[in-house]
């Protein structure tokens, strides 16, 4: 953060607590409206909010910023119910279905300027550390890279995947590159399972 704009002799939590509260608010109400309009709906001052959030299009890095780790955290926790590579990879998919089809603010603006596959963004690393732990549990080629599959992964997941039916087909499409034999007998698992109580 630039010098000029971090908090001076400031409660770092108390100032968390001031961009979680503009984002709640660019939640609630989008973006399109001046920093009139958003100081006087969060009940502040113009004044207030500059100094707080120095301009309009900072105060949008620092609240996406923090939408992105409130994702990566409810995916990771979702993940942790997990038992192996190919329910992690499952599981992150429809995750990224449901965001989608919360259509917040925050989900718009990431979409028309292309920051869910951004390498800043919390997803990448996230799909890394799941193949590395298939790769651990022999359940993803070992001498994949990771980087580069990640990359096909997330390009297709926020790409298609939201526009498409999701079905065995699909998840066989952007699984199989990845997967060992093991693997294989995972997915070909995990697809009849979701099959058999009807969750396509």
């Amino acid at each position: 953060m630039p010098a000029a704009i971090r908090p001076k002799n400031t409660d770092r939590s108390l100032y968390q607590k001031k961009i979680e509260q503009l984002y709640h608010y660019y939640m609630a109400h989008g973006f399109d409206h001046s920093v009139e309009m958003i100081a006087e709906g969060m009940g502040i001052s113009t004044k207030t909010f500059f100094n707080r959030y120095h301009s309009k299009e900072y105060s949008l890095k620092l609240t996406f910023d923090l939408w992105m780790k409130i994702l990566a955290k409810r995916i990771r926790e979702r993940l942790a119910d997990c038992n192996n590579a190919v329910e992690k990879l499952v599981l992150f998919m429809t995750e990224v279905e449901a965001i989608a089809a919360e259509k917040t603010p925050y989900y718009q603006f990431a979409v028309e300027h292309h920051l869910m596959t951004d390498v800043k963004a919390p997803f990448s690393k996230i799909v890394i550390e799941i193949l590395q732990e298939g790769k651990q549990h022999y359940q993803v080629w070992e001498s994949l890279d990771s980087a580069s599959f990640s990359d096909f992964f997330l390009f297709n997941v926020f790409n298609y995947v939201i526009d498409r039916k999701f079905d065995g087909n699909l998840i066989r499409y952007l699984l199989v590159p990845a997967m060992n034999d093991r693997g294989e007998e995972l997915m070909d698992f995990v697809i009849s399972s979701l099959e058999t109580h009807n969750l396509f």
